[in-house]
């Protein structure tokens, strides 16, 4: 390249960092608005909620609240976890105030409702939340990605565990999608590793009272008994699992989703030498803490995976519009394909064109007993991780059709 062309480059990259539009910025909107569906009210809104509220916000200040000279901004709806509500108020907004991206979208039911939306009107969506593995399956579509994590990722315990010689599982697991995907997901771990599922359970959502799943997994004889649920039925099972004594007769307890507030809820101790699957942790090096002291200042707690990952997901799509100089959704999903991108929520992530899953490295962390604990959030000690194309389905498994 001539001189004259890596300064002209250079000018190009600086004016595209400070927030200048580029001369061929093509704006369809006069304002970029950003529909987050997220948990306020329910079970997951410690896990999802302000928190992911709060990242999102992040990611538009730290790109100066425009993007190619527009406004942007971000309208919360709490969705309940409710699949008729999430449709229902996503298509309100969408006409009357128009949607750029949809983003979060707490609960897989929700998610497969708004990923047919968000295809049928064309709005470029990152789901972060849901874990369902039919969103990047059947339920793929041109304009949604799944951002955040999936089921099969959530596995990385289950496989190493089985491996190291733990052979014996049963599953209590929550009905409804989630729960079923990660059944699925945690099933095909454990059998692909030479080991045996001794009995499934599944228990309807929301439920406070485990002990006869528990009492029953531990008669059939489970080394291990993955607790398929998040939130608080998450919090119920583990709870009531410790109180029987389970753990203490070397039972070991794998968790379908853990987060932080989980953790934090019931105190480490009940959590000790429980291993998860974690997507990100804000302790892991000096740019996690840095961004996790911001969102602590603001919000008096340390961010979970899910609030980061929503910090990444709009980022990342401001990042390609500011690019591109175009908000064109079939612009944008074109330079999006196949992307490798890093951030202070991953490193090296590849954004798969052939289903539109975003794989990325996958952490095992460890719950530490409190006498080990150093402040409010140091939970986990970090035992291992799993590179994306190891942690995810391999790309030929995927039933996505790919036909647009």
């Amino acid at each position: 390249m001539h001189i004259k062309s890596l300064a002209a480059a250079g000018l190009l990259a600086a004016a595209t960092a400070v927030g200048v539009i580029p001369a061929s910025a093509q704006m369809k909107s006069k304002q970029f608005n950003i529909l987050m569906l997220t948990d306020l009210s329910s079970v997951y809104s410690e896990t999802s909620g302000p928190g992911d509220v709060e990242f999102a916000k992040m990611a538009v200040d730290d790109f100066g609240g425009k993007v190619n000279g527009v406004p942007i901004n971000v309208i919360v709806v709490d969705n309940k976890l409710d699949p008729a509500l999430s449709v229902n108020k996503a298509r309100e907004i969408i006409d009357s105030q128009g949607v750029n991206l949809i983003t979060d979208v707490s609960s897989s039911a929700a998610a497969i409702a708004i990923a047919k939306l968000a295809n049928e009107r064309h709005i470029l969506t990152t789901f972060v939340s849901p874990g369902t593995t039919a969103l990047t399956n059947e339920a793929c579509g041109k304009y949604t990605w799944h951002y955040g994590y999936d089921t099969s990722a959530m596995s990385a315990p289950v496989k190493k565990m089985t491996q190291d010689g733990t052979k014996k599982w049963y599953f209590i697991t929550a009905d409804f999608a989630f729960g079923k995907s990660l059944l699925d997901s945690f099933s095909k771990a454990v059998k692909d590793n030479g080991g045996e599922v001794v009995g499934v359970d599944m228990v309807p959502f929301p439920n406070d009272d485990f002990s006869s799943y528990l009492l029953k997994a531990q008669a059939a004889g489970a080394e291990a008994i993955g607790i398929l649920e998040s939130g608080q039925d998450l919090r119920n099972a583990v709870k009531q699992a410790r109180e029987f004594g389970l753990m203490d007769a070397g039972i070991k307890i794998v968790p379908g989703q853990l987060n932080l507030s989980d953790v934090k809820a019931l105190g480490p101790d009940t959590w000790a030498g429980v291993n998860a699957a974690l997507i990100w942790y804000w302790d892991l090096d000096d740019e996690t803490r840095k961004f996790a002291k911001r969102f602590h200042d603001k919000l008096n707690f340390y961010p979970g995976d899910i609030h980061a990952g929503n910090y990444s997901a709009v980022y990342q799509v401001l990042k390609t519009v500011q690019e591109l100089g175009t908000d064109d959704p079939d612009k944008v999903t074109e330079a999006l394909e196949g992307r490798r991108f890093s951030d202070m929520f991953t490193k090296d992530a590849l954004m798969r064109k052939r289903d539109h899953l975003v794989v990325k490295r996958t952490f095992i962390g460890q719950v530490k007993p409190a006498s080990e604990v150093k402040n409010d959030s140091d939970f986990f000690t970090i035992v291992g991780s799993v590179p994306g194309d190891e942690a995810y389905y391999p790309e030929a498994e995927s039933t996505c059709k790919h036909d647009w």
